[in-house]
């Protein structure tokens, strides 16, 4: 089950092509975007985790790639912070799967752009996948 949710990833990031229709974002997953975001700032490890799918990975800055349970160890260390807003916020819809990319200022990485794929599944709008990318100053 989790390969193919994966399979279903990757084939939606190979279509992206210029053609992809804004996303009409539908409530409840602006809701859970707005719940995870919330999360992160305040280190609320137990709302990150139901919000993050099981085979989650992240790319770190610095090209580090973490799984979940590594990034939840790691998350579980950290402090709460001020919500960081996004800016330059865009979110695309490719069949089943959204990608939300904005620039966000990131603990001990500064400005970043960061990139995360949303699922949803038995559970919910969940994140699948996050990217996050120096960026340029």
């Amino acid at each position: 089950m989790a390969r193919t949710r994966m399979l279903r990833v990757a084939f939606a990031l190979s279509c992206l092509v210029p053609s992809a229709m804004a996303a009409q974002v539908p409530p409840e997953l602006r809701e859970a975007m707005r719940a995870r975001d919330e999360a992160v700032a305040k280190a609320d490890a137990a709302t990150w985790d139901r919000l993050t799918t099981d085979d989650f990975t992240v790319v770190l800055a610095d090209g580090t790639l973490l799984t979940k349970g590594e990034r939840l160890a790691q998350f579980k260390t950290q402090q709460a912070t001020p919500p960081a807003p996004a800016q330059q916020e865009q979110i695309k819809h490719y069949g089943d799967v959204f990608v939300r990319r904005a620039l966000r200022q990131v603990r001990d990485a500064g400005a970043a752009w960061v990139l995360d794929i949303w699922v949803k599944d038995a559970k919910g709008w969940r994140v699948a996948a996050v990217q996050v990318t120096s960026a340029k100053k």
